[in-house]
C-alpha cells in the first residue's frame, strides 16, 4: 500500500502540473515499485532511486502529455514501459500500444498491466518496420528510441493523416533536425523545450506532423 505522507510532494506535483487524482497518482509509485523489484531479472532501467524513478521516468513521461491527442497511441521502443504507461494512466480514454522487439521487455509490461489494472494498454512484441502498412495511430511516440530522421522513415507510414509523431530528446537536437531537413526538406516540424519538475537538465520534444 503507497505510503499517502511519504510522496506528498509527488502528489502534489502530479495534481497542480497535470490535475492527476491521488488516486492515480498512486499507480504511478506503484509502477515504479514493480520496476525496482523487476529490474534485476529484466534490465529496465538504470536508476534505482524511488524518487529519481518518480522525476526521469513518471513525470519526464508525463511532459509531452498535453501534446498526445486521439484514440489510438503507440509507444516505440517502450522498453519498461516509457513513456507509455504514465501517459495510459493518465488518459484512460485513449488506447496505448506499447512496441518493443525484446520479449523481455513485453513480457514484463503484461505483468504491469496485470498487477495494476491497467486496461488501455496492449503490449506487442514486434520491431516498428513490421508493422508499416498493418496499423494507423494518430499519434506516435518515442523515447531514446533512434535519430529523428530513422524515427521518421520508420513511423512516417504508421500514423494517421493527421496524425503525429513525437520524438522525446535532451539538449536541442540541431544535428539531428538537419539530418531530418536532409532526409525531407517539406516535412512539417514543431521542437517544444519541455519542463520537467525537479528536473534541470534539457528535454525537448520534436513533433512531427
Amino acid at each position: 500500500m503507497v505510503n499517502k505522507d511519504k510522496y506528498k510532494n509527488f502528489f502534489d506535483v502530479l495534481e497542480n502540473n497535470f490535475q492527476i487524482a491521488e488516486s492515480v497518482s498512486k499507480k504511478f509509485v506503484e509502477f515504479c515499485e514493480i520496476i525496482q523489484q523487476s529490474n534485476e531479472h529484466f534490465n529496465l532501467t538504470s536508476i534505482k532511486k524511488m524518487d529519481d524513478m518518480l522525476i526521469k521516468h513518471v513525470l519526464d513521461s508525463l511532459s509531452i502529455q498535453h501534446l498526445v491527442s486521439g484514440r489510438k497511441i503507440l509507444d516505440i521502443g517502450t522498453g519498461a514501459g516509457l513513456p507509455g504507461v504514465p501517459l495510459a494512466l493518465a488518459n484512460t480514454e485513449s488506447d496505448f500500444f506499447l512496441l518493443d522487439s525484446n520479449n523481455k521487455k513485453i513480457i514484463f509490461l503484461n505483468h504491469v498491466k496485470i498487477s495494476l489494472g491497467i486496461e488501455n494498454i496492449f503490449p506487442e512484441h514486434e520491431r516498428v518496420e513490421n508493422l508499416d502498412g498493418k496499423k494507423s495511430f494518430d499519434t506516435i511516440v518515442c523515447r531514446s528510441f533512434s535519430s529523428l530522421a530513422k524515427i521518421y522513415l520508420r513511423a512516417k507510414n504508421l500514423k494517421k493523416n493527421e496524425g503525429k509523431i513525437i520524438a522525446m530528446k535532451g539538449k536541442f537536437p540541431k544535428d539531428e533536425l538537419a539530418e531530418l531537413k536532409t532526409l525531407d526538406s517539406e516535412v512539417r516540424l514543431h521542437v517544444e523545450k519541455l519542463k520537467i519538475p525537479g528536473l534541470e537538465a534539457d528535454r525537448h520534444a520534436v513533433i512531427i506532423y
